[in-house]
C-alpha cells in the first residue's frame, strides 16, 4: 500500500472513531465512497478475539487483539482489503515485545468473519500463506458482529 494510502485511511480511521462515538456506523466521503465502521467479537470462557474495523471502499484498516489461555497476548493494526467474501490483511502486532507482521485471512459468513488457517512461509520478514486458495475455514472461532466500545 502507497504511504499515502495508509495516511488517508489512519485520517479517516481518527474521524471515523470521533463521529461514530461507540457504534457501527456508515457514512459517504467526497467522493462518494460509502465508509463503514464495525466491531467483531469471538468469545469463549477461556479466549477471546476483537476486530474492529473501518472500511472504504474495499480498503480497510482497524485493530486486532488476540487474547488466549495460556499463550502470549498479541495486539496491532490490520491494513488491507476486502475482495469479495474475503477480508485479506496484514496484521502488524507486538507480542512479547518483538513486533511481527502476518497474513490473515477471513472469510466472510453472513455478517460474521471466519479466520482461515493453512501453511505458512516467512518471506521478508513477514509471515504469508503458502497458498491462500487452499485455507481451512473450519474454525469454531467465528468472530460475530458486536456493539463497538471506545
Amino acid at each position: 500500500m502507497k504511504t499515502l494510502d495508509i495516511l488517508s485511511l489512519l485520517i479517516i480511521s481518527v474521524l471515523a472513531a470521533c463521529s461514530t462515538q461507540g457504534s457501527e456506523g456508515t457514512m459517504a466521503n467526497n467522493e462518494g465512497v460509502e465508509m463503514t465502521s464495525n466491531c467483531y467479537i469471538y468469545a469463549s470462557e477461556k479466549d477471546t478475539v476483537q476486530m474492529n474495523l473501518l472500511r472504504l471502499g474495499t480498503k480497510v484498516s482497524g485493530d486486532l487483539t488476540y487474547k488466549f489461555y495460556e499463550k502470549d497476548f498479541n495486539q496491532g493494526t490490520v491494513e488491507g482489503e476486502v475482495r469479495g467474501d474475503t477480508l485479506l490483511v496484514n496484521y502488524t502486532f507486538n507480542s512479547e515485545g518483538t513486533s511481527s507482521i502476518r497474513q490473515v485471512l477471513f472469510l466472510k459468513q453472513g455478517e460474521n468473519w471466519v479466520e482461515g488457517y493453512g501453511d505458512v512461509e516467512v518471506t521478508d520478514e513477514k509471515v504469508n500463506f503458502k497458498n491462500p486458495n487452499a485455507l481451512n475455514f473450519n474454525s469454531t472461532l467465528i468472530l460475530k458482529k458486536a456493539t463497538c466500545k471506545n
